[in-house]
């Protein structure tokens, strides 16, 4: 686990409200969109794809606003696109990262609730995850960072 500040970060992005129960309908899909997008606009493409959550406790039904976001170089020129441009602001946050199966995920977040907990912290409602190696025929090979967003 690590205490951290994320800079802000230009982003092309994808948002909706959705539910743990139907958020499936957007893996592998808004993603491959934002790069096919982020290229076909000849936008550099500076980093993996972050999940971002606001809202969302676990629950299966709680509905939560979901951001997926590409980070980008800010363009000079216009775009023609059905996303948007926009900067995830500053981010205060404990992380950790998971080696493998996203079935993992359950405890990591499990143990940086923990920490958070054992440190007296709050978190701000806001979680991120950032897929830094997605392998969907060898899962065991992903890489995902997983940050709480904590107030100061």
């Amino acid at each position: 686990m690590q205490t951290k500040t994320i800079q802000p970060i230009h982003v092309l992005y994808f948002e909706t409200r959705t539910s743990f129960k139907e958020i499936f309908q957007y893996v592998r899909v808004e993603a491959r969109k934002l790069y096919q997008d982020a290229i076909r606009n000849d936008l550099e493409i500076t980093g993996p794809v972050y999940w971002v959550y606001d809202g969302a406790d676990g629950n299966p039904d709680t509905v939560f606003s979901l951001t997926i976001a590409l980070p980008v170089t800010a363009p000079a020129h216009a775009i023609d696109s059905n996303y948007r441009l926009k900067t995830l602001d500053a981010f205060e946050c404990i992380s950790e990262d998971l080696y493998g199966n996203w079935d993992g995920l359950i405890n990591t977040y499990g143990s940086l609730f923990g920490q958070i907990m054992a440190q007296n912290l709050r978190s701000s409602g806001q979680n991120r995850e950032i897929y830094l190696n997605m392998d969907f025929e060898n899962p065991e090979r992903n890489i995902t960072e997983v940050q709480i967003g904590i107030l100061k």
